[in-house]
Formats: structure tokens, C-alpha cells, sequence
């Protein structure tokens, strides 16, 4: 008697709303969860804009037979975009729909921004968003970064 008393009472409309609810929740977070996961994965790793050969390599090639030294720091500054930059910005550096272009940009220019970010100064709009990456680079990353954008040119 009382197994079927429990089983009414898990069936009432409240207890029913709840649940699905609860499970329309749960779905809704899942769907965002993927819907970033593979939006991640196409900018990442997709065909598109994002993906491919920088089209700095070309300069990157000549410039190792003119000045070895700034060509090994410009590739650093290539794989160093490529992890932390290149998701927003773009492999070309044109930005997107709301980050800005960094082509045009001189090495100094870029690695004053960064500095800027990285001790602390508001700079702009983007300012929260790249205060953290900036604080992650250490002052030769802040250098091959410049370089490597300058490239981009």
C-alpha cells in the first residue's frame, strides 16, 4: 500500500514540472557546452580563415637568410600567436566582428600594448579581456610577438 502511495505522489503535476525542469536545464547546458566546443574546434582546427599556413611564413623564410636571429624570434612569436592570439585575432591578424585588426601594427607598437596590459593600464574597451594574456608573457614573448605581427603586414 504504501509502494503505491509513493508512486502518486511522483506522478502530481508539481513534481513532474520540476523534473522537466530540471532536464530542460540540463539540455540547455549541454547544447551551449557543444555548441562552444565545436565552434572552438572549427576556428581552431576548421577550414577556414583561421586555419592554414601564417601568411608571415614567406617572410619568415626570407628574413632567415638576411637576419637569422629576428627570424627565430618572429617564429617563436608565430607559435606563441598561434596558441593565444589567433583565436581572436585571427591567423591573418585582421580581427574579427569584435576584436580588432593587428595588421598595420609595428613591433614596437604592439609590444607597448602589451606592456600597457601587462602592468596593469586601461587602454581600451578590450582592456579586461587582455590584461589577463598579457600578464601570462614574459618580456622576450612581449618582443617575438612584435615581430611576428609586424610580419603580418
Amino acid at each position: 500500500m504504501s509502494g503505491t502511495a509513493g508512486c502518486e505522489k511522483m506522478k502530481t503535476p508539481g513534481n513532474m514540472r520540476r523534473r522537466l525542469q530540471a532536464l530542460s536545464w540540463l539540455l540547455l547546458v549541454v547544447a551551449v557546452g557543444l555548441g562552444v566546443h565545436f565552434t572552438i574546434q572549427f576556428i581552431t582546427k576548421g577550414d577556414s580563415a583561421h586555419s592554414g599556413e601564417s601568411p608571415a611564413v614567406p617572410k619568415i623564410l626570407e628574413l632567415e637568410t638576411t637576419n637569422p636571429e629576428r627570424a627565430r624570434k618572429a617564429r617563436a612569436g608565430m607559435h606563441r600567436y598561434d596558441e593565444i592570439c589567433r583565436l581572436c585575432h585571427h591567423r591573418d591578424g585582421h580581427g574579427g566582428r569584435f576584436t580588432p585588426s593587428l595588421a598595420g601594427k609595428t613591433a614596437i607598437g604592439v609590444e607597448t600594448m602589451l606592456n600597457l596590459y601587462r602592468d596593469g593600464h586601461k587602454v581600451g574597451p578590450m582592456t579586461e579581456l587582455m590584461a589577463p594574456w598579457a600578464k601570462e608573457l614574459s618580456d622576450e614573448e612581449v618582443q617575438n610577438l612584435g615581430i611576428y605581427i609586424e610580419l603580418l603586414n
